[in-house]
């Protein structure tokens, strides 16, 4: 994947079975609906559900815009297959993909993927869904030189292109033999109606989404709210029992979970495991992320290995999960959700002090970024990471950037990137794993550790499956983990939600959250 198509860009659980277990035993019991007490009716559902969402999109375009938009967009828009991944109760990770658009699909040759589509879907606008409208969806959502203009992501132009079969299937080819398409199609692919899209573009998308799924778009109040209603021609009827969703913004996640407490707001996205424990209801579940430290391998001293092994026995992994994320989340030594059989990191603070003055470099002085909001907790985190580093000898000096400066500084040439970089990401957690060891290991991604003789295995992942790739994968992640440790990977964290006492959620363990899945009581 090139340097313009990494994650990054865009915007197993390891430690092996019991760890992964952890999260399906720290997830709250949903509340159920309240019965009729003493020859009492229910109280009369809500006719429509607000939701308290962490930030107000810059548009409603059908790309890529960060979580907070996912939460909007994936209500309208609708991809052809989505994926439902859980948490066995002896920590079996399964990651499970269940039609949307597309009823079934096969795959005819290492490059080709069938997808038969599912009849009787209608766009919002009342557009018919099928091959035409699919192929003209891939070819506007392929398009680099738009996207650019647009200053989006083309996800699909990985893809090597969109052929219709016959009215009801399209066959998607691939450049190369790649056993990860679905999960890029996941991301990267919407329905768009054809005709709307030829008559007005795809920017006319930004102010006025259309799409196929379970909710239409209403209006859009600029800085105070979103409205979204359900959609009278949608295909399952019963997928969701809420009439309207109204999107209020509230950056602060502790004002968010207020809103549940006010009463102003049924959902609170995002609000952190210590908002979560002062709520009566919430759940832990969607946004599933793997929280780190990447580390320069290109510049002094963390291109020394003795120095990144230090950093990483420096941090007490499991007081973290308790103290921070009040057990609604795992210590791991590899990206979340792969089935990776690797001990994290010891807390080991003598041993990593021993290794700072081996390197020579005690007493410098590092510079610690950080500032990518994806989770509540990165203040705190910064400070525990501060003091455990300069427990062990170092110096740390944080800086807090706006959002957009940490993601420029994260983009640019690997010398000039700084030496501590936290980061929080949704790579290789899902359908994929290949994609997200070129981003964050590759030497055209974002990670500085860029070996030309890993990047061949990482391509060659890419195109095996079953037993075979299990091996290459557990040798690929054993060989980064014990001989070139070039990051520093911390936790595995499942988004804590707050709910009103009427509101239910269940969250499968993707990487957003589909307002599907959030319904009355």
């Amino acid at each position: 994947m090139s340097r313009t198509l990494t994650r990054r860009r865009l915007l197993a659980l390891s430690g092996g079975a019991a760890a992964a277990a952890a999260f399906s035993a720290c997830t709250p019991t949903a509340p159920s609906a309240a019965p009729a007490v003493g020859g009492q009716q229910p109280a009369r559902q809500p006719t429509e559900l607000v939701i308290a969402n962490e930030a107000e999109p810059t548009d409603l375009m059908p790309y890529v815009s960060g979580f907070a938009g996912w939460l909007i967009d994936r209500g309208i828009y609708e991809t052809l297959a989505e994926n439902r991944t859980s948490i066995s109760a002896n920590g079996v990770v399964d990651v499970r993909w269940v039609p949307r658009l597309a009823l079934r699909w096969e795959r005819p040759d290492p490059t080709r993927w069938r997808f038969f589509l599912r009849p009787g879907v209608t766009f919002h606008n009342g557009e018919v869904w099928n091959a035409q409208a699919a192929k003209a969806s891939f070819d506007v959502l392929a398009n680099r030189e738009l996207a650019a203009q647009l200053k989006k992501t083309a996800i699909l132009a990985r893809y090597a292109g969109c052929e219709i079969v016959d009215d009801m299937t399209i066959d998607i080819t691939t450049r190369a033999p790649d056993a990860e398409a679905l999960s890029f199609l996941r991301i990267g692919f919407v329905a768009l109606p054809p005709k709307l899209l030829a008559e007005k573009g795809v920017q006319a998308f930004a102010e006025n989404p259309v799409g196929t799924g379970p909710f239409r778009f209403v209006r859009w109040t600029r800085g105070q709210e979103i409205r979204l209603e359900r959609s009278p021609s949608y295909w399952n009827p019963t997928v969701t029992n809420v009439p309207a969703i109204r999107h209020i913004f509230r950056t602060e996640a502790a004002i968010r979970a207020q809103t549940i407490r006010a009463g102003e707001a049924g959902f609170a996205y995002n609000i952190g495991g210590e908002q979560a424990a002062g709520l009566r209801n919430s759940v832990i579940g969607g946004g599933f992320q793997s929280s780190g430290i990447r580390l320069n391998n290109q510049i002094a001293p963390t291109n020394d290995v003795r120095v990144r092994r230090a950093l990483n026995l420096a941090i007490d992994r499991n007081a973290i999960v308790q103290s921070i994320f009040r057990g609604a989340a795992v210590p791991i030594a590899f990206f979340g959700f792969q089935p990776v059989k690797l001990d994290p990191f010891p807390y080991r603070p003598d041993e990593a002090r021993r290794l700072i003055e081996e390197a020579g470099v005690r007493g410098q002085t590092l510079e610690f970024v950080y500032g990518e909001t994806r989770i509540p907790e990165e203040d705190q985190l910064a400070e525990v990471y501060k003091n455990a580093f300069e427990a062990i000898g170092l110096r740390i000096t944080l800086r807090k950037l706006e959002p957009r400066q940490y993601n420029e500084l994260g983009s640019r040439p690997f010398p000039e990137q700084p030496p501590l970089y936290m980061e929080t990401t949704s790579s290789g957690n899902y359908g994929e794993i290949a994609s997200g060891l070129m981003d964050k290991y590759g030497s055209q991604g974002t990670g500085t550790f860029a070996k030309p003789e890993y990047d061949a295995e990482f391509a060659r992942l890419a195109n095996l499956e079953g037993p075979e790739r299990l091996a290459l994968l557990q040798s690929i992640a054993e060989r980064l983990h014990t001989i070139e440790t070039p990051r520093v990977w911390v936790v595995a964290v499942r988004q804590a939600h707050g709910l009103a006492e009427n509101v239910r959620a269940d969250l499968p363990a993707n990487a957003y959250v589909l307002v599907e899945d959030v319904k009355f009581a």
